[in-house]
């Protein structure tokens, strides 16, 4: 794409990257952190390789021992075991939806914060199914990508005891996603303020 510059009276005419070239680069790079290897869940576990796609991402995560692990360099070698993952925090984090399948097989895993993420989108808000076998707590909060469809889409977690869902820009009727999910969801606590 050419664009028109003037640099020191005279017109030049110079050549700017394509913004959407852009964007999809970054997209792919976001794409390779987050997506699962089978072969690294087979050789490592489920838990581990959660924890290494959250911590490589910027994220944190409290094992079943209490322990709260934020750094990936922490991490002990691959021969030595780690407990199970208890919550992950993805506040300001790079994790997306590509990851989502990491959920799957941490079978400790009950809460899971999403907070201030601009990957975090409807396509994320479907990929918590992952863990609906045992997720209780769930925090999505100012996630400018998710909107109404998204929010419905927490439907699927039937073991969800409280979600907390505020600043969430993108959707256009709360009141009404709530109610949805408060009917599909009646032992669920929703909460709408910090």
């Amino acid at each position: 794409m050419l664009a028109r510059r003037v640099l020191q009276g005279k017109t030049i005419w110079v050549t700017q990257p394509n913004v959407s070239s852009v964007r999809y680069f970054w997209e792919y790079v976001n794409m390779m952190f987050n997506k699962p290897d089978p072969e690294r869940i087979r050789l490592v576990g489920p838990d581990r390789a959660c924890a290494e796609w959250v911590l490589r991402n910027g994220g944190k995560v409290v094992w079943a021992d209490g322990k709260t692990l934020s750094d990936y360099n922490a991490l002990p070698s691959d021969s030595n075991a780690v407990p199970k993952i208890a919550e992950i925090d993805g506040t300001d984090s790079g994790i997306s939806h590509y990851g989502f399948a990491h959920l799957s097989g941490c079978t400790k895993l009950r809460k899971i914060i999403l907070h201030k993420n601009k990957y975090i989108d409807d396509r994320a808000m479907k990929g918590l199914s992952h863990g609906k076998d045992s997720l209780s707590q769930v925090q999505v909060s100012e996630c400018q990508n998710v909107t109404d469809l998204g929010v419905k889409e927490i439907k699927e977690l039937k073991n969800l005891e409280t979600l907390v869902i505020f600043g969430l820009s993108g959707v256009n009727n709360f009141e009404e996603c709530k109610k949805y999910l408060q009917n599909l969801l009646p032992k669920c606590k929703i909460l709408d303020a910090a």
